[in-house]
């Protein structure tokens, strides 16, 4: 023990010092000083740097080097199992390194780790560690509008496998989760075919009043300004840079189908998929994280074919064609709707 006393007091001569060896605290006498809440392998570990300099973290000792070398302000080891944890950042394991980061006041650790659950939602809501979080977590990720998700129907599906992980006791909460999905962004037809066939939504007053809220916002897409709230905002991740994308086209002996897309993060084109038809001066514009094309001109006459591309999963989709063939033409979109200029054809997606 007088052997870590020295090390102690040697690292860190403003605390461990002042105790040890010329304070008036009682360690200062005793031959042997008990430290309560410390792995013993941790404080082997930590009198070994105390003398070489060096240390290894590895996956079997970080979780307990960590809370250690807190606790004895080693801040070198501390800031070193900080850095080990984000390094090791998966979906798996995301949301026990926050509590983990939490737990220990590891402030950076705890904000890097809950960003990296937001950005990798899709993932993390298949795991058992999401399924095993407290109401406040799974509240407080839902209601994230930094978070990162290829539809608001991968929110519901989340809600709903938490509660039913545990329903006898988690079934009084879906009133309240239900407030932060938003249902009215919902595909019409899971709005339909899924949430109105739930029974715990059918059942509870509260969450009838949000379908209700969804299905006049669909019903009466005239009114959707005037009922304009949160769960009608698309979420905006954090980092989600924009992409460029570069769809077909015609060179001076051909019209193409291929594609490409520019990543400004990289500095790159990347091939995607090729579109389902040939076609150059056609409309396209974004909406909703899909990219949808309209119209144009395969080489031989115009087109009223309309497609959509999905950059999750690198497929494209054909879409109700418009009444009229055309190219040349503008695209825009207003809330949830594709306008093509000086056409009557509305698009819904």
């Amino acid at each position: 023990m007088q052997q870590l006393k020295c090390a102690l007091a040697y690292l860190h001569d403003h605390t461990f010092h002042f105790i040890f060896c010329v304070g008036d605290m009682k360690e200062h006498t005793l031959p042997e000083v008990e430290l309560h809440d410390l792995d013993p392998t941790a404080i082997e570990l930590l009198v070994e740097y105390a003398y070489s300099g060096q240390i290894v973290i590895t996956t079997d000792n970080v979780q307990v080097l960590l809370p250690a070398s807190s606790l004895l302000q080693m801040q070198e080891v501390r800031e070193a199992c900080c850095r080990f944890l984000l390094r090791q950042l998966h979906p798996t394991n995301c949301l026990g390194i926050r509590s983990f980061a939490d737990t220990h006041s590891c402030k950076e650790l705890h904000h890097k780790s809950h960003i990296y659950a937001l950005q990798n939602f899709q993932q993390v809501v298949c795991t058992e560690e999401f399924l095993l979080l407290p109401f406040d977590e799974v509240n407080d990720l839902i209601s994230n509008s930094q978070l990162n998700i290829s539809s608001e129907e991968d929110v519901f599906t989340a809600v709903l496998n938490w509660v039913k992980h545990d329903l006898a006791e988690r079934s009084k909460h879906i009133p309240r989760l239900m407030q932060h999905v938003r249902l009215p962004l919902v595909n019409r037809e899971f709005l339909m075919t899924r949430v109105d066939n739930e029974k715990l939504i059918r059942e509870n007053n509260d969450c009838r009043e949000l379908l209700l809220e969804a299905m006049r916002y669909h019903l009466a897409p005239e009114r959707r300004c005037a009922l304009t709230s949160t769960r009608t905002m698309e979420r905006k991740p954090s980092g989600a840079d924009p992409y460029l994308f570069a769809v077909g086209g015609g060179s001076l002996f051909a019209i193409h189908a291929e594609c490409e897309v520019y990543n400004p993060k990289t500095d790159t084109w990347s091939s995607i998929a090729p579109m389902q038809w040939r076609r150059s001066r056609s409309g396209v514009t974004g909406l909703r994280r899909l990219l949808y094309v309209v119209g144009g001109y395969d080489g031989a006459s115009d087109l009223a074919t309309a497609e959509c591309y999905n950059p999750l999963n690198n497929t494209w989709s054909p879409i109700t064609p418009m009444g009229t063939k055309r190219s040349c033409l503008g695209m825009y979109y207003s809330v949830k709707l594709l306008f093509a200029s000086n056409v009557s054809k509305i698009f819904f997606d």
